[in-house]
């Protein structure tokens, strides 16, 4: 028993020391200054007023901020004493951390709950901490591990191992929901309509060690994939509660969700940055500021919380880079929104029943919420199979797709009528216009037909002949290349060419339309994202018509379809990548693949039979083709295609005849 009490204290001593920061109070004069403080990294913690702010800091930075003139002093880190206090005094007792669980405890408590209740719950270990702890994710379900038509939502808590309510409220959470099954019918009807997922702890080190970092000394909540300073949503180089939750959250289809802190009492909601003081709104604002309300609104004292109406833009309050509900919903799909569920991080473990009366109707209404907007099953019209679609709603620049699996959508929207479109890569988009109620969904299913046009459009797919079709010419430092790595579809893109800096990869055309129509292509880009909110990019793709550009790309932007209108007559398209004086980021290239032209003129395209390409069928196209015949020469495939003029595949006399008659022809 000492044995181990050993290895404990050590490796709490271990976790203490990685982080070697200390918590101070900040004071400023003005808001432009907090946002210096967060462009120097300094990790600012939930307290904030007007002209100061908590933040843990290492000595090295206590010395720089006080270099720069502002107020700075160290003040006790009350989650800590409070952690303390509790290691010290329930040591020897039966019952450690005293109404806190543990490790230990959680990890008995969850197992005692998937075993007492295997019908409708299912617990699962997402991965393990730095320390070696399960990250446990309990689901709650009518058919727990079941892919089912139904909206899935989460709750992950204690991402900050110090911030302990929502740790402990997800534990109350779980036991409401498992024991009012079948008697309660709020209990029921979320558990029969929902698949829920609660992530009591996403940092267990951090809490067995009372801090807020992982054993890393890492802040979970600035480990993320951010579209401001790190637009590359991979695992790679993150800590392993990070990487365990985005491979978690890749497996599922998640629609609503929220992550719990302490140390403000306040509904915080996207976008977290890029300017302190600034808010920073994304395109569902609204739906953001009506989600936030729905928990704000429902916790009997929120309002009172120092913040108006309970609630906050992320930015605005202050600016984090790397936070997860950013990640969420800019990558994922996922609308979330982060809790801060009490003033005091740690709170006496005697407030936690009230601390749960307080928030039990809102972690409800808000988990209720998941079933607002409009909802639907995208599928294919001739084999009913579920599709691989986009549905996106006019006036709000942020798209969904559906379950790969069911092909269930869920786009939450506020009380209002709306526009919806569903479009798939070689499908007719459907649109309809709908009116979400005040409350619950609107059900709107769509079945996407084959788009007839594409089977005579005129397209370049760069599968057949690379650049040698229809005439691609190249400017710049670089000419573009074919890729087979990387494609929207078939197995070659176009790819701009390798250029360094203040260098240019341009592709262009010029084709005669025959009639009104647009021009639509898929583009991939993989760049430097500064000037996204400006619009002033560094590194970009642009595309342009008559040498008007039209629009540019920039940061990391997966494959994606563009569309723009063409009117009748000659036209010249152009395609541009450019990099400017320094930074590499990404790839740094771009893509495109799949161009569907408008109506083409007939000149503009060689006959079926050209067999040296020249767009002209004459004496030379005989010679080729009577030497394939009597095989002096092998044709290419592409020469046997257009040599073979009766298609009956074989090259013989009769093509030999059917080409001269097409020549002599008036």
């Amino acid at each position: 028993m000492k044995k181990n009490i050993i290895i404990l204290l050590a490796l709490f001593s271990l976790g203490f020391s990685l982080s070697e920061k200390h918590m101070v109070e900040i004071s400023f004069n003005n808001i432009t200054q907090l946002h210096q403080l967060v462009e120097m990294g300094i990790d600012l913690d939930h307290h904030r007023t007007l002209t100061e702010v908590h933040a843990f800091v290492t000595d090295e930075e206590f010395n720089q901020i006080q270099q720069l003139n502002f107020g700075i002093i160290e003040i006790p880190n009350q989650a800590k004493l409070y952690y303390d206090e509790l290691k010290s005094s329930t040591q020897d007792s039966r019952n450690s951390m005293e109404d806190y669980h543990d490790y230990n405890e959680l990890t008995t408590f969850m197992q005692y709950i998937a075993d007492s209740y295997p019908e409708i719950t299912r617990l699962e270990s997402i991965g393990q901490s730095v320390q070696g702890r399960e990250l446990w994710v309990m689901e709650i379900s009518d058919n727990p591990g079941v892919n089912e038509v139904e909206p899935e939502f989460k709750y992950v808590a204690n991402m900050h191992g110090d911030e302990t309510v929502g740790r402990e409220l997800s534990l109350y959470l779980i036991e409401w929901l498992v024991e009012g099954y079948g008697s309660n019918s709020q209990a029921t009807n979320l558990i029969d309509n929902t698949a829920i997922f609660i992530m009591p702890t996403m940092n267990p080190d951090g809490f067995e060690l009372g801090q807020r970092y992982n054993a890393n000394g890492v802040d979970l909540n600035r480990d993320f994939p951010d579209q401001f300073t790190d637009v590359s949503n991979t695992i790679s180089g993150r800590e392993p509660e990070t990487r365990a939750l985005m491979e978690w959250t890749w497996n599922h289809h998640f629609v609503l969700s929220a992550n719990m802190h302490t140390g403000a009492l306040v509904a915080n909601f996207p976008f977290d940055g890029p300017n302190s003081g600034v808010y920073s709104a994304s395109p569902d604002d609204d739906l953001f500021v009506h989600l936030a309300l729905t928990y704000a609104d429902a916790h009997p004292n929120m309002a009172s919380g120092g913040f108006s109406n309970g609630i906050t833009n992320g930015s605005q309050w202050y600016a984090i880079f790397g936070g997860m509900q950013d990640w969420n919903y800019i990558w994922e799909g996922d609308c979330d929104i982060t809790l801060e569920q009490n003033n005091t991080k740690w709170p006496n473990s005697n407030q936690l029943p009230g601390l749960w009366n307080d928030h039990r109707e809102p972690m409800l209404a808000y988990l209720e919420a998941v079933h607002d907007g409009v909802r639907g099953i995208v599928t294919n019209t001739e084999t009913g199979e579920p599709m691989d679609a986009i549905i996106s709603v006019q006036g709000i620049n942020h798209d969904i797709t559906p379950d790969p699996e069911n092909g269930d959508y869920y786009r939450l929207l506020t009380p209002g009528t709306y526009t919806i479109t569903a479009s798939a890569f070689g499908y007719l988009a459907q649109s309809e216009t709908v009116t979400v109620p005040p409350t619950g969904f609107t059900e709107l299913n769509f079945q996407l037909s084959i788009d007839p046009w594409l089977e005579n459009a005129d397209i370049e797919d760069f599968e057949a002949d690379g650049f040698s079709n229809l005439g691609w010419e190249f400017s710049g430092n670089a000419d573009w290349t074919i890729d087979v790595n990387t494609t929207f579809e078939g197995v070659n893109s176009g790819k701009s060419g390798s250029i360094d800096h203040s260098e240019t990869s341009a592709l262009s055309i010029t084709l005669d339309v025959l009639e009104d129509g647009q021009i639509s292509f898929y583009k991939k880009v993989s760049c430097e994202n500064v000037g996204s909110q400006t619009g002033n990019y560094y590194d970009y793709l642009s595309f342009s018509i008559d040498g008007i550009e039209l629009e540019k790309w920039a940061g990391e932007v997966d494959w994606s379809l563009e569309s723009f209108p063409v009117s009748t007559g000659i036209h010249t398209f152009k395609w541009l990548y450019i990099k400017d004086t320094g930074v590499v980021s990404g790839d740094d290239a771009a893509w495109i693949d799949f161009i569907v032209f408008p109506p083409l003129s007939p000149s503009t395209e060689c006959p079926a039979s050209d067999i040296n390409e020249d767009c002209i069928i004459n004496v030379l196209d005989v010679i080729l083709l009577v030497n394939f015949v009597l095989e002096n020469d092998i044709p290419t495939a592409t020469e046997f295609a257009a040599a073979d003029v009766n298609q009956d595949g074989v090259l013989n006399v009769i093509d030999v005849v059917l080409l001269v008659n097409e020549i002599l022809q008036p």
